[in-house]
């Protein structure tokens, strides 16, 4: 509907944000009375969490307000970096006051949402956007009944269907937003606007994390599917969220309702119940006796109270009472047994937590620890990461083997074959530990003969860096062959050296698809970068139309013209950024316990990638560097001029890339995210893998808002002083809309996170 810009107001010398409504809006009456109501209705509301308009007005067509400029982002941006629940619960309270002071000037905003949120320099919060907002009282031409205005996950059961909505719809909202903002997702999720909006209206309310317990009743009370029973005002949300606060503070476990009990008092609460049920149990057992008569009894005793009788405890009833309440000659005697369990808990707790930082951050020293110590840590770390093997630990060993093995996996053959390739990639690399760029003179050695069909196929040993040749001698082992040719469907396969000369025969199949795809015709073939270097793939030179008009940051869509280079098959894996960062005494980056070796290097500034492409081009003796922005979205769209390299239809990104909704990924689930083994997924045209999620990648350039001043023959764009790096393609915590190949953001080049790797160019002569 509209653009925001930051300006100035020059007749006070105020920055402002200045919203300006599409022009191609203007011609529309129901657009333009919703801009104008708009500032109508802020202009009447003056409150410290409400944007604030200073101007408003229309100039050469184009309708704009001028409103409070708010720098610290939204509630989006700061759920990104994850809320506690202190700040979502003031949040929650200066919104719901805002609202309050909406509502009683007899407006509903109908839209609120963590994008509508923003804040002050000072951390405030403050509500914006009231471009559907409605007044209570009056009838508008904007809506007419049965129309659903408003954000699907956000709306009320009774917004949902087009029904009169009131103040009450805004608060079920802002319970929406009290979910999302302490656990990170949504309440209700579905495939669509209806799925989503039947959840609104049956499905039951969610139950919150156990240490955010004490704000179920409030939850309850605000996505109550009735508005009679949901909070009535926003003043009524204020004042419990103040009652709670107080509650909170109680040092001590009181008879208040468990709500409004602290997270250390619920603590508190499970141990010292735990304590008292472990006496019960013990005192049945001493007190059990037998008689003819009675059979098996428990024996009374003089002070039997609840804990003492045959009625088992429960840990939470529906009010948790006063420990005065309990017996007093129970606690006494459990007090010993309440410290031991106490104590046990916290020594547990701890070891678990020195075990995972020890495995997740210093990994590479335990393997100088005694095994005394070592093993317990890494059994203890292993019941929550994946602790990589004693090999795993030590690449120094054989890491370039490793990472030819791990990082030229196929996806041609089928998903068994897939998996036994990979199992047979482990033992190929212990067997081919003798050797990395030259076979060991000392091993026995036979003759490697490989008859092929057409006879002059490419053929590569993927494994070890040397180069085939008919009857080249190797070490008996499992070696993965590639064997490729234009037009001909590539072949990968592991055969198996024994005590004997090997000749196998092998025959191609035509690949009838190429003549009819341009851009399938024109995979090249791999090409070699030296010892240490990546997989790399020849790209051909040609012609593409780069960027996107539907997004600013993406215009104009312009042609670009580039020359023939080489670029990483696979984003740049855990096995080649660690060889080269012990051999140059860098830090090895974190894993976050997803794994190493063929896992996508993350943890990486652009600085870091930079000094990797420099490190290879001083070893290697070729010219390797980031690539160009243009360079990346060529590879990248291969040849399709779709959102996707797969086309426009997202529903068919399952199976090409790893992202976090809409792929079905399979390392991707109910609580997160993670990035898969490279080539886990099918390439594109060009025979890249991974050009869309698994890590967003780094490129050369620095960061521009537009494309106006891009360079037609795909350079970098250069400044002196760059503010950020441009980075491309998605990562494995994108949604599958984020992924499309045009997509870019602006990431400072010092700034490392999970989410980031990057694949290299290599320039060709």
């Amino acid at each position: 509907m509209s653009t925001v810009y930051l300006a100035i107001q020059i007749s006070v010398g105020r920055i402002v944000a200045l919203k300006v409504m599409n022009p191609g809006l203007t011609s529309d009456p129901a657009f333009s009375e919703r801009f104008q109501r708009e500032a109508t209705i802020v202009g009447q509301l003056s409150h410290p969490n409400i944007v604030a308009i200073y101007d408003i007005g229309r100039t050469d067509d184009l309708n704009y307000i001028a409103m409070d400029y708010l720098p610290n982002g939204s509630v989006h941006d700061k759920m990104i970096n994850g809320m506690t629940g202190e700040e979502a619960l003031r949040v929650t309270k200066e919104i719901a006051n805002a609202l309050d002071h909406a509502h009683e000037k007899g407006y509903i905003h109908r839209d609120i949402k963590p994008e509508n949120i923003l804040f002050r320099a000072d951390n405030s919060a403050v509500l914006s956007d009231f471009g559907v907002a409605k007044g209570i009282v009056g009838v508008s031409r904007m809506t007419h009944v049965g129309t659903v205005v408003g954000t699907p996950h956000y709306m009320s059961p009774e917004q949902t269907r087009g029904q009169t909505v009131d103040a009450r719809s805004d608060l079920y909202s802002l319970g929406v937003l009290f979910f999302e903002m302490l656990t990170g997702f949504l309440p209700y999720q579905g495939e669509d606007a209806v799925t989503i909006a039947l959840k609104h209206i049956s499905a039951p309310i969610p139950k919150l994390p156990l240490q955010y317990q004490a704000y179920q009743k409030i939850l309850e009370k605000f996505l109550a599917k009735d508005p009679e029973q949901r909070f009535q005002s926003g003043q009524e949300v204020s004042a419990a969220i103040e009652q709670l606060d107080a509650a909170a503070k109680t040092p001590y476990i009181t008879s208040s309702a468990p709500e409004n009990l602290s997270v250390m008092a619920l603590i508190r609460a499970l141990i010292t119940a735990t304590g008292h049920a472990i006496k019960w149990r013990w005192n049945k057992l001493v007190n059990l006796r037998w008689s003819t008569s009675k059979g098996f009894h428990t024996k009374k005793v003089s002070n039997d109270s609840v804990y003492g009788s045959e009625i088992a405890p429960t840990i939470f009833a529906t009010r948790i009472q006063q420990q005065t309440h309990v017996n007093a000659s129970l606690i006494g005697t459990g007090k010993s047994l309440t410290r031991a369990l106490i104590a046990f808990g916290i020594s547990v707790a701890l070891w678990c937590i020195l075990s995972l930082l020890l495995q997740a951050n210093f990994s590479q020293y335990l393997s100088h620890l005694p095994s005394l110590i070592k093993s317990p840590i890494q059994a203890t770390a292993g019941l929550f990461l994946s602790v990589p093997t004693k090999q795993q630990t030590n690449p120094r060993a054989n890491l370039h083997s490793s990472v030819n093995a791990s990082s030229q996996l196929s996806l041609q053959n089928s998903a068994a074959s897939v998996a036994s390739q990979h199992a047979s990639a482990q033992s190929s690399v212990a067997s081919s530990s003798q050797s990395s760029s030259q076979v060991s003179s000392t091993a026995p050695t036979y003759a490697l003969t490989l008859k092929v069909t057409p006879d002059d196929a490419r053929i590569r040993l993927l494994n070890i860096a040397n180069k085939y040749k008919d009857g080249i001698a190797l070490p008996s082992g499992r070696y993965h062959i590639e064997l490729s040719k234009t037009d001909y469907k590539t072949k990968t396969e592991w055969i198996e050296i024994k005590s004997e000369p090997l000749t196998v025969a092998f025959t191609l199949e035509p690949d009838l698809e190429a003549s009819s795809n341009p851009a399938k015709a024109a995979i090249p073939n791999i090409v070699y970068g030296g010892k240490n270097a990546p997989a790399l793939v020849r790209i051909p030179g040609g012609s593409f139309m780069m960027g996107s008009d539907s997004n600013m940051h993406t215009a104009p869509a312009h042609k670009v013209t580039l020359k023939a280079f080489a670029i990483s098959k696979y984003e740049v894996t855990f096995a080649e950024y660690d060889y080269f960062a012990q051999l140059t005494n860098k830090p090895l980056p974190g894993d976050n316990g997803w794994g190493r070796e063929d896992r996508p290097v993350i943890h990486v500034s652009w600085n870091d990638a930079v000094a990797y492409a420099q490190w290879l081009s001083k070893t290697t003796g070729k010219k390797f560097r980031l690539p160009t922005e243009a360079e990346w979205e060529y590879t990248a769209r291969a040849g399709s001029t779709g959102n996707y390299w797969w086309g426009d239809n997202e529903a068919d990104a399952k199976g090409k890339a790893n992202c976090r909704r809409g792929c079905s990924s399979n390392f991707s689930g109910l609580f997160g995210s993670k990035t898969a083994p490279v080539g886990s997924y099918a390439p594109n045209a060009f025979g890249l893998y991974d050009t869309a999620g698994n890590v967003s990648e780094w490129v050369q350039d620095c960061y521009q808002d537009n494309y106006k001043n891009a360079n037609a023959n795909g350079s970098a764009i250069e400044e002196k002083t760059c503010a950020g790096r441009v980075v491309r393609g998605g990562s494995t915590k994108d949604n599958v809309q984020h992924l499309i190949s045009s997509a870019r953001d602006n990431i400072p080049s010092g700034y490392l996170t999970e989410t980031l790797g990057f694949r290299l160019v290599m320039e060709l002569n």
